[in-house]
């Protein structure tokens, strides 16, 4: 019995001489695992098809515990990804991320989100840590975690820098924050795991628009450098202390960029 799938490829293994075993995430079944025999030949038409990044449709048959693809064809390569390392490193983390939170109920909203990442990334229209950014927390949203950043969960204020509560989702405000500092973890440096996140207006603004906005215009935002820095940390924390994990591929990606 043989199927149709359309998916992703967001991971291979060279196997034997010539097969590649890839990971697919799809619309239809979520994370398959499937070996394209042969795929790594020049001769093979599967080649183009079966790399990392690959977006297409496969065909399937299942063959013992194990699927095997028996046809495929390209939709779209991400071709330019491969050609700038910073690109690249930050969509072998978005693919990692997603081997480890895919949702049943949520793969198709999950694949628009990695696709679109995926271009925007591509195309260098984009500032890419924008785009990782916007990525981590409708990802984090789309799983079930997603933050409150309306307001003041305390008194409802919408102005002024809040305090982000990174466990709970929700904001104080620096008014209500100030009532009870016992309770009120220290704001860590830089890089360091917090428990609370210094969140700007326009970080505040910023996130709540990843978190709300169609997916088609995700990343068609601007804010300032320094409050680029408070939102792109933020949404990081976010996504990796809810998901208890972190990520080689993340660690690779902040060693090139610097």
């Amino acid at each position: 019995m043989l199927t149709k799938v359309q998916g992703l490829i967001i991971r291979t293994v060279d196997m034997k001489e010539s097969d590649r075993l890839v990971t697919l995430f799809t619309k239809e079944k979520g994370l398959i695992t499937a070996i394209a025999k042969g795929a790594r030949s020049l001769r093979s038409r599967q080649m183009s098809s079966t790399i990392q990044f690959c977006y297409g449709n496969y065909v399937l048959y299942q063959k013992g515990d194990l699927y095997w693809i028996k046809e495929s064809e390209l939709i779209e390569s991400f071709f330019d990804l491969r050609s700038d390392l910073e690109r690249l490193a930050l969509a072998q983390y978005l693919c990692e991320v997603l081997s480890y939170i895919t949702v049943e109920t949520e793969e198709e909203t999950l694949l628009r989100l990695s696709l679109n990442s995926l271009y925007a990334i591509a195309s260098g229209k984009y500032d890419i840590d924008l785009v990782k950014a916007a990525f981590e927390i409708r990802a984090s949203s789309i799983i079930g975690f997603m933050p409150d950043v309306m307001g003041c969960s305390a008194c409802g204020a919408k102005d002024g820098d809040f305090f982000l509560d990174i466990m709970d989702g929700s904001l104080l405000c620096y008014e209500c924050n100030s009532h009870r500092p016992s309770e009120t973890p220290q704001v860590s440096d830089l890089g360091e795991s917090r428990i609370v996140s210094l969140l700007s207006a326009s970080a505040r603004v910023a996130m709540m628009y990843c978190v709300h906005a169609p997916l088609e215009r995700l990343f068609s935002f601007r804010i300032p450098p320094e409050d680029m820095t408070l939102f792109t940390r933020s949404c990081e924390d976010y996504l990796l202390h809810h998901i208890e994990r972190s990520f080689k591929t993340l660690d690779f990606y902040k060693e090139v960029k610097h």
